[in-house]
């Protein structure tokens, strides 16, 4: 009965450890898609004020063009006496196609009066009078007290983002004013630099709600408005910003968007992530889990099998040490007929009696020579057989130990070890019961050794085999805690490689592929062990320096630079550089935080020539 309730229990226990771990599994791939969607909605929120603040700065800085322009004496000349002469005229030009080489987008300046006729264009074939223009009946509205104006142009020719500002003489009256035109390609150029994902969609509309730019782009401008987005469930909203799911009104594709208003300007950005793109993560997990419950569930299935026939093999175990105590004789048949491997050995002089044949093939002793006078044959050989030697020596009594057993030649196996001492005999000995485990290790070993790749799997990236992006995350948010507690400063490095698109266009992805893993060499060979480098993009790099300050963290990322200039490819004679931004912990930082702080420092060194790493320290 005591066997057959151990058989009960390991069955239920086995039963109970199986749906143990699909629970497990079920909640982890459920914490999986919810952090998944965080993140989608993290990235969605960062993409859309990333572009926000693209979009913006190009037009406030076409709008310093344009004030600029206007400051010239030239300008005012002309406002004065609507004519100019060849010299005055020559001059103007000159000075108007310098500033239209400032932007590369600012396609046409015009100078009208404050009757809107046109005094100068750019262009030649400009109309002589905008009476009919939003920006001339802005100018003549009662009451107005803007200084600067914004609107679009659907015109097949003239199309495009106009900006006006007034101009004033020196009595401070308003006298005309100076109009740009932005090529709408500027929004379109922007909107391409951003990583959506590959069922991503990113759109920028004017306050009429008609499509200025798009991605994927639209092959034909759409001159009606778009239908407002149809949202199924509201995130998140603010005075200028909503986040929101929905189905897209382009392609019907179910998406978590990001809208915010553009600052000072009539424009809005919309990000959308596609849930295809956020949840192909999970699914994937989910495959792997799957399949790492099945072969959990097939071992523990082997497992129960063989601890059952355990159970088995012990009770006739004990059935058998129970007959031996009974009888000498009974014992002694006993011994060679178990099925597993049973020793008798004299306890004073720790010398073999006995062995029936298993325990001679699992310890590689020789059978004992038959005795002419018919008595029971006695083998009398040393016993070496470590740790059993010493448990016999301390007279300790074991009963199914899992021990690794070392033989006389050195060689090793694992087994379930029972010792049962008999020293009320003739001759004081000990019935050794060895039960082979040897299969059952190894297949323990195989599943540990599986298990630790799958985690490493789970953490790695496959290309460049450092961290990837959720395990930089689970790391920074962890470094954050810490640094919280203990007030250790901590650094962050973010940066991509600069012009990394064309060395794909030029080369080819796997030259592409030969450029992430000489930058993910160099992050190794140039960091500590403690820190934490994660590729958590295409081209897009991310190092943690815990316990490190900002001027540290700056040494090394100038030591990756070195190491990456000095790095010769076959493909190429033009040397590999990055941009960046570096920024430290902050007493009520948040891990979203100290990221978009290192993003805004590495657009300010894109746009300051590449190849830099900033920080908050030389940023100014």
């Amino acid at each position: 009965m005591q066997f057959q309730d151990k058989g009960k229990l390991a069955k239920w226990l086995a039963v109970i450890f199986l749906l143990s771990t699909l629970l497990i599994v079920v909640f982890d791939l459920a914490g999986t898609r919810q952090q998944g969607e965080s993140e989608a909605r993290h990235q969605a929120a960062g993409l859309s004020e990333l572009l926000e603040e693209r979009l913006s700065s190009g037009l406030r800085e076409t709008s310093l063009i344009l004030k600029s322009a206007s400051d010239s004496n030239l300008v005012q000349l002309l406002l004065n006496k609507h004519l100019l002469n060849a010299e005055q005229q020559q001059r103007i030009d000159v000075l108007m196609h310098g500033k239209l080489r400032q932007m590369p987008y600012l396609k046409q300046i015009d100078i009208l009066d404050s009757a809107c006729y046109v005094l100068y264009s750019s262009q030649p074939q400009s109309p002589t009078s905008q009476l009919k223009t939003d920006y001339c009946r802005w100018y003549h509205r009662n009451g107005s007290q803007d200084s600067s104006f914004t609107s679009t142009r659907q015109e097949q020719a003239q199309g495009g983002i106009v900006l006006v500002q007034k101009l004033l003489n020196q009595d401070e009256e308003t006298v005309g004013m100076v109009v740009g035109v932005l090529d709408k390609r500027f929004f379109q150029a922007e909107v391409a630099k951003l990583p959506v994902g590959r069922f991503g969609e990113i759109m920028v509309l004017d306050q009429r709600q008609i499509l200025q730019a798009s991605w994927p782009a639209q092959t034909s401008e759409p001159d009606q408005p778009l239908n407002e987005l149809q949202s199924t469930e509201i995130l998140e909203r603010y005075d200028n910003y909503l986040q929101f799911r929905a189905n897209s009104i382009l392609d019907q594709e179910p998406r978590l968007y990001s809208s915010r208003m553009m600052d000072g300007f009539p424009f809005r950005v919309v990000v959308g992530i596609a849930e295809r793109d956020f949840t192909r993560a999970y699914h994937d997990k989910a495959s792997m889990a799957v399949l790492a419950w099945l072969f959990t569930a097939a071992l523990t299935l082997i497992t129960l099998r063989s601890h059952l026939g355990n159970i088995r093999q012990n009770r006739l175990l004990s059935a058998s040490a129970a007959r031996i105590r009974e009888s000498e004789e009974l014992a002694r048949l006993t011994l060679d007929t178990a099925p597993v491997a049973l020793i008798l050995v004299a306890t004073e002089t720790m010398r073999i009696l006995r062995a029936n044949a298993p325990a001679r093939d699992m310890l590689r002793i020789p059978s004992a020579p038959p005795r002419s006078d018919g008595q029971p044959a006695i083998l009398d050989l040393p016993l070496h057989l470590e740790p059993v030697s010493d448990w016999l020596q301390a007279g300790e009594a074991i009963s199914n130990r899992e021990t690794e057993l070392k033989r006389e030649d050195q060689s090793t196996l694992w087994a379930i070890v029972s010792v049962e001492l008999m020293p009320h005999q003739q001759i004081p000995a000990a019935l050794i019961a060895l039960y082979d485990i040897s299969q059952r290790k190894a297949l323990e070993n195989e599943l540990e050794e599986k298990n630790r790749l799958l985690n490493e799997m789970a953490i790695t990236d496959p290309l460049t085999r450092l961290c990837n992006r959720r395990h930089a995350d689970q790391v920074l948010k962890e470094e954050l805690q810490r640094c919280e507690r203990y007030s250790q400063p901590m650094s962050v490095a973010v940066f991509d490689i600069d012009h990394f698109k064309q060395f794909n266009d030029s080369f080819g992805h796997q030259a592409g592929d030969n450029v992430l893993l000489a930058v993910a060499n160099a992050l190794s060979d140039c960091t500590r062990s403690t820190d934490v480098c994660a590729r958590i993009g295409g081209e897009e790099f991310l190092v943690i320096f815990p316990c490190t300050r900002l001027r540290d963290a700056e040494k090394v990322m100038a030591r990756v630079q070195q190491v990456l200039a000095a790095t010769v490819f076959p493909f190429t004679e033009d040397k590999v550089t990055f941009s960046g931004g570096i920024t430290d912990w902050r007493p009520g930082d948040s891990p979203s935080g100290m990221l978009n702080r290192a993003d805004k420092l590495l657009y300010q060194a894109k746009m300051a020539g590449r190849d830099l790493m900033l920080s908050d320290g030389n940023s100014e």
